[in-house]
């Protein structure tokens, strides 16, 4: 049974956001788990899936710690 992961993350700069997002999952290393990562009208959308409840942490814990440096960098 795959576990899943989704989030709606809203931005004023949505676009900045998911180009550097985008580039570090597109170049991620992880096999035990899929990740869709979407560009929405109003918002970003990201799913993350796996098998595996220790990959699927891992790899959550890994996006939102970029994700968390990208939009800190955006507040100064």
């Amino acid at each position: 049974m795959d576990r899943k992961i989704k989030l709606k993350i809203y931005t004023p700069n949505k676009d900045i956001v998911y180009k550097a997002l985008k580039m570090e999952i597109d170049s991620a290393p992880y096999k035990k788990t899929s990740t869709i990562f979407e560009n929405n009208e109003d918002f970003l959308y990201l799913q993350i899936s796996s098998k595996d409840l220790s990959a699927l942490r891992g790899t959550f814990n890994s996006y939102m710690n970029w994700l968390k440096v990208i939009m800190e960098n955006l507040d100064e």
